[in-house]
């Protein structure tokens, strides 16, 4: 799932337009649908009001393997069990 398509879910779970988002995080509505379609990324400091907004970690935001805030969580275990590399 991409970064449009989950802020996309979020904003629409959380019964939000956007031009109420938009106006949260003082960006244009245009900018809401670019990021929506995934023709523009937001800064950082905009990634990290939407983690905050809609209490999602960056990496969930961000990593587009990541098709659930659960399955972050379940990629860290599975990297945790990987065997080391010895040089």
């Amino acid at each position: 799932m991409t970064f449009g398509e989950k802020l996309l879910k979020l904003r629409k779970q959380n019964g939000l337009s956007q031009e109420e988002l938009a106006s949260q995080l003082t960006v244009s509505r245009q900018a809401i649908s670019r990021w929506e379609m995934g023709s523009s990324m937001p800064d950082v400091e905009n990634v990290t009001q939407l983690s905050k907004l809609f209490g999602v970690s960056y990496e969930y935001l961000l990593n587009d393997e990541y098709e659930n805030e659960n399955q972050e969580k379940e990629y860290e275990i599975d990297l945790a069990k990987r065997p080391r590399r010895t040089a």
